[in-house]
């Protein structure tokens, strides 16, 4: 790792506003570089050992900052247009807690649009 990836790790690890999951990760690969044993890493954090395998693993194959994401899911990518999207925030933003019904919501996602 190079020293700005270092950096970059010791502040995500130490990080408030991060998620969970990354800050976890980057707590990992800092603990892994100082000992590099995945049993020792594990009990320290208080994760199981093949949770330390494969975030190091993650990383050695795509890089450490890299290895902090999620990796993509299986499944069906959304229906949802982005121009549906921008319709239902400017709904959102001009109705100022206004409901939308389900029908106009569905119309929107099939990128119809409403009566």
């Amino acid at each position: 790792m190079t020293e700005k990836e270092i950096e970059t790790l010791t502040a995500l690890s130490r990080s408030r506003t991060e998620s969970a999951s990354r800050v976890s990760r980057a707590a990992m690969l800092l603990a892994y570089r100082e000992n590099p044993s995945f049993f020792a890493v594990g009990r320290r954090l208080g994760v199981h050992h093949q949770t330390v395998q494969r975030c190091v693993e993650r990383a050695v194959a795509y890089g450490a900052l890299a290895a902090l994401d999620d990796r993509p899911r299986p499944g069906k990518e959304p229906v949802i247009t982005p121009e549906a999207k921008a319709w239902l925030v400017s709904l959102a933003c001009e109705g100022q807690g206004a409901r939308l019904p389900a029908r106009a919501v569905d119309d929107a996602a099939a990128g119809t649009p409403c009566a």
